[in-house]
């Protein structure tokens, strides 16, 4: 039975690391005009099992989950490529905006694909009758 499961269980990781990533970046577009301030992203799990491991760290169902407490600091950096304005600001709202399209396109997929693969286990929990 647990096999049956085995392929979702990456793609909830993935949608997991895509929800996560928003939250920052809609953090750093909040930020935008503090001075001083440095935008975050979140690094990408080399791999799937990266993934579960990021995944299995998380806080227990019953533990209050804020949009930082779920994601390990070691997997947050510093995103300093588009440079400071004149209050030192790192936050470039064009840049920012493109790593949220880009995140929500992904998401989107991954969410497609989890669609398909429980539409599946469906189909095979009802021996292949509709759904």
């Amino acid at each position: 039975m647990t096999s049956l499961y085995a392929a979702i269980q990456p793609l909830h990781a993935a949608l997991d690391y895509h929800l996560d990533r928003q939250n920052l970046l809609v953090t750093n577009l909040a930020h935008a005009d503090t001075p001083g301030y440095v935008p975050r992203d979140l690094r990408r799990p080399t791999s799937f099992a990266a993934a579960m491991e990021l995944a299995l760290a998380r806080p227990s169902a019953g533990t209050a989950v804020t949009a930082d407490s779920r994601i390990a600091s070691e997997d947050v950096y510093l995103d300093r490529t588009a440079g400071a304005g004149e209050d030192g600001n790192f936050v470039s709202l064009d840049r920012e905006a493109a790593k949220l399209a880009q995140n929500q396109s992904r998401y989107d997929v991954v969410s497609t694909l989890v669609g398909a693969q429980l539409r599946m286990l469906s189909w095979a929990a009802n021996d292949g009758a509709g759904t």
